[in-house]
């Protein structure tokens, strides 16, 4: 999928605001819970691998093993903070729509 690599500032410029931004996050966070509950490795690339990428494998770090802030802590990575909070965000939804009721 194509994500631009925008942050929340630059949003309006090219017409979206963060609800409307990777529209795509729910059914990413349903692939990688899928991808995990099936044991397959999840692997994020993107064109430098070290912005959206990042911010994709830091939500997934973070939502699953609480060790997300490894990938900010890294010099080497940029996250971007968008994309990470659009995952995270859809991945706690997600999971929230998987538990069963009480």
């Amino acid at each position: 999928m194509v994500v631009h690599d925008l942050d929340l500032t630059a949003l309006p410029d090219v017409g979206l605001d963060y609800d409307a931004y990777m529209p795509e996050a729910d059914a990413l966070a349903a692939f990688i819970c899928q991808a995990r509950s099936d044991g397959l490795d999840i692997l994020c690339q993107c064109e430098y691998g070290q912005s959206r990428s990042a911010a994709c494998a830091a939500a997934i770090l973070e939502y699953f093993n609480g060790t997300g802030t490894s990938v900010f802590a890294d010099y080497r990575y940029y996250p971007n903070q968008v994309v990470y909070h659009k995952i995270m965000d859809a991945l706690t939804r997600y999971g929230q729509e998987a538990q069963p009721s009480a």
